[in-house]
């Protein structure tokens, strides 16, 4: 039960991270000029960031807290964060483009795999 919190919480606590990147990235794009719409959705990586890391968070910290479904929106949320990694990379961009969300999406994959493995009681 202990190892499902922490997992919960390290994955809240990432996820959070990777939200605040997203944020501030679209906030850098939107100072410079450029409109919500463009920094959001040309291209929509921002936005996929910004929703599965969103997500991932929500469900984290419900994981953590012992709540149902915890597991299954952190999955959800998760996912959502894998696609922007496979998108990124099926779109042809540099490895120094998609890197950080590679790796990034393989420990929020194990995370998500302890909260589904271990038991909530």
């Amino acid at each position: 039960m202990v190892l499902r919190r922490l997992a919960g919480l390290a994955l809240a606590a990432i996820a959070l991270w990777l939200l605040w990147g997203g944020i501030h990235t679209v906030n850098v794009i939107v100072s410079r000029g450029s409109p919500l719409s463009d920094a959001l959705l040309s291209p929509p990586t921002s936005l996929l960031r910004i929703l599965g890391t969103f997500i991932a968070v929500l469900g984290g910290l419900l994981a953590a807290g012992g709540k149902r479904f915890g597991a299954v929106l952190s999955l959800i949320g998760v996912a959502v964060f894998v696609l922007l990694a496979a998108s990124m990379v099926l779109s042809g961009a540099d490895s120094s483009l998609w890197m950080d969300e590679a790796v990034f999406s393989g420990i929020l994959v194990v995370l998500t795999g302890l909260l589904f493995t271990l038991p909530r009681t």
